[in-house]
């Protein structure tokens, strides 16, 4: 309320000084040197304490997911049924509500690098009445407590953008899931509104709160706080071959666009007008178009920033 008072109070100049030296001291004093650490301090948005009663968490649940159109879908939560589920990242527990809410899993184990993710995520899955076996883990190493060749579906909602050694996960991704396991997950997407136009103009001309950094640079201090060490984007032919070189063949599955990106679509206009803006930017917007409901495209896909893959092992 009281940054929401500033910016009407002040001039658009001196808000941006004050957010650039903000941003500056969060960085400099920033006590996180992995994203490890980081998660381990920080959840996804979740009540403190936990939801008091199972309607507070579905309607929780239902406003998140509703952030990002279609993402329910997207994750193909459908297919869990009867299945062994291993939700890898769980943080408070949404994809394990999600999952419940739309299959009954033969069983479904729950990992997360945070203790405090954990905890959240436990009471969530007791409140709701739920049967789930919870394991702490460390990003860079086995988890021991699961078999090789044991898991029929992984689900990994918005995780491998965060994780340096990303060969390491895909390595015991292919030690647990069964010959023909799925899994199905989400990364933030370069061919999106929130890279080209929210950051490439927004951010970096128009308030022009970056100076002398790059637009990946940018990216990261732009999604999960600006003290979040690592926060990838790729583009889908960048993600499938990582997948490819990592065992698995992997293909999109669809993009969500979520409702902040939709805002800023009433940008586009002004920053193909922009004398400042990378020719890559203008090329990219350039060939953004809108379908019926003001879903923006480009070619064939949602414009938006998080984009869904179904993997299989090769």
């Amino acid at each position: 309320m009281f940054k929401s008072f500033l910016k009407y109070i002040l001039p658009k100049k001196i808000v941006n000084l004050i957010l650039k030296i903000y941003i500056k001291a969060s960085l400099f004093f920033s006590p996180f040197k992995t994203s490890q650490s980081f998660w381990s301090s920080n959840t996804v948005d979740s009540p403190k304490g936990g939801f008091n009663n199972v309607d507070d968490s579905q309607n929780h649940l239902k406003w998140r997911n509703n952030q990002y159109i279609g993402s329910e879908d997207n994750m193909k939560f459908s297919n869990s049924n009867n299945k062994i589920v291993l939700d890898y990242g769980c943080g408070p527990g949404n994809g394990i509500i999600n999952i419940m809410n739309n299959a009954v899993p033969k069983k479904i184990f729950a990992v997360d690098v945070s203790q405090k993710a954990i905890n959240l995520a436990e009471k969530r899955a007791k409140l709701h009445n739920l049967n789930v076996k919870f394991f702490k883990i460390n990003e860079n190493q086995p988890i021991k407590i699961i078999r090789k060749n044991s898991i029929d579906i992984i689900k990994c909602d918005g995780v491998l953008h965060h994780i340096k050694n990303l060969d390491f996960v895909f390595k015991e991704f292919n030690r647990i899931l069964k010959e023909d396991g799925i899994i199905n997950l989400m990364v933030y997407n370069k061919n999106s509104i929130w890279f080209y136009l929210h950051v490439g103009y927004e951010l970096m001309i128009k308030r022009n709160i970056f100076p002398n950094k790059s637009d990946l640079e940018v990216f990261k201090l732009s999604t999960d706080g600006f003290q979040c060490p690592i926060s990838k984007c790729f583009t889908p032919s960048e993600f499938i071959e990582l997948c490819k070189k990592n065992n698995f063949n992997a293909k999109l599955v669809n993009v969500s666009i979520s409702l902040f990106e939709l805002k800023k679509t009433k940008l586009l206009d002004e920053a193909l007008n922009s004398g400042n803006l990378k020719s890559s930017n203008k090329d990219f917007l350039k060939q953004i178009y809108f379908d019926k409901k003001r879903i923006p495209y480009f070619k064939k896909n949602i414009a938006g920033i998080n984009a869904y893959y179904e993997l299989r092992k090769l």
